[in-house]
């Protein structure tokens, strides 16, 4: 209340008393005889009148703050229950992320420096900024859908995949992908990500991880060209596990037969496959992760029986060695 409503309270009040007063004192005449009696009853039933308006006037002001008091007080509730809403809702996603093997750091990390970002007014950066976010969104509703596609060559996943694998790499890696049908030396191999993945390979295979790679050609003639031998021979050279493939020698199985593409076994529990297009040069259509159990296996058993048949590295070498020296000879 403002002094001025105070001070017209006030007034009131006297202006009240005044009155009542007033009207008072001639009833008093039929009461008493006495002057003094008579101003003292007016002056008594003034001074009621008095204390009966003040107690009304706090009456109403106690009633006030008491509904003021009471939706303020549940304010305070409904923000304390939507605060404990979200901090429930909070935990209850980190324990199902704990359950689920996964590491809280990174999630910490993420509000924490979402936290910590002035505001973006730029429509530029907002704009990737949720960008980045909805790509990560998709990746992981596509890990529980058990695959996820990405449009062209891809390049996040594969190296993330290969510095956190814990076990194992077996890849199927073939001319249509990787070197453009005719020369694996100025493929993929020599491109800069190519570059990147084999030295992620080389980490993996220094922290005691298997990495074995079947190259795929199409004749016998194809064994013997320089660029695929001298990739081969690199990667032999870094702990990589090397056999050449030729595919026509493969005996007719439902193994063999099934469609031949690119594809990495990550802990024998997800395949990174590689989809191209057909064509003179290689054309990546999408690159897919695969995480259902039944394609698992199949790449698995695929894997094997073609890594049964292939040539190790060393008997391709000793092999030309052998033609070398019966030329020379």
């Amino acid at each position: 209340m403002g002094k001025n409503d105070v001070r017209t309270s006030v007034l009131r009040k006297i202006t009240v008393t005044s009155v009542i007063g007033g009207i008072t004192f001639p009833l008093t005449n039929f009461l008493f005889d006495s002057l003094t009696a008579q101003l003292i009853g007016a002056v008594s039933v003034g001074a009621v009148t008095l204390v009966v308006q003040f107690l009304m006037d706090f009456e109403r002001r106690l009633g006030s703050v008491e509904d003021s008091q009471s939706e303020q007080t549940e304010d305070i509730r409904r923000a304390l229950d939507e605060g404990f809403a979200k901090v429930s809702a909070a935990t209850q996603l980190c324990a199902q992320l704990e359950a689920a093997g996964m590491r809280t750091e990174a999630l910490g990390r993420l509000v924490a420096q979402a936290a910590e970002m002035e505001h973006v007014s730029s429509n530029l950066q907002r704009g990737f900024i949720d960008t980045e976010m909805d790509r990560v969104t998709y990746v992981l509703h596509a890990f529980g859908e058990k695959e996820a596609t990405y449009n062209g060559e891809d390049r996040e996943w594969l190296l993330g995949l290969t510095r956190n694998v814990t076990k194992s790499i077996d890849a199927i890696s073939t001319s249509t992908a990787d070197a453009g049908r005719t020369e694996f030396e100025n493929g993929f191999w020599g491109s800069n990500l190519g570059r990147y993945y084999l030295a992620a390979q080389q980490d993996a295979v220094c922290k005691g991880i298997r990495v074995r790679r079947i190259f795929v050609v199409h004749s016998a003639e194809s064994i013997d060209d320089h660029g695929l031998l001298s990739v081969c021979r690199t990667q032999a050279s870094l702990g990589i596990e090397v056999r050449v493939l030729d595919i026509t020698n493969v005996p007719s199985t439902p193994t063999s037969n099934s469609i031949l593409h690119d594809f990495i076994l990550f802990d024998d529990e997800l395949s990174y496959d590689v989809v191209t297009a057909e064509g003179s040069a290689p054309s990546i259509l999408c690159t897919r992760l695969v995480l259902r159990e039944e394609e698992i296996k199949k790449r698995r058993d695929r894997f094997r029986h073609f890594w049964d048949w292939a040539t190790p590295l060393s008997i391709v070498d000793d092999r030309l060695a052998g033609r070398v020296l019966r030329r020379q000879g």
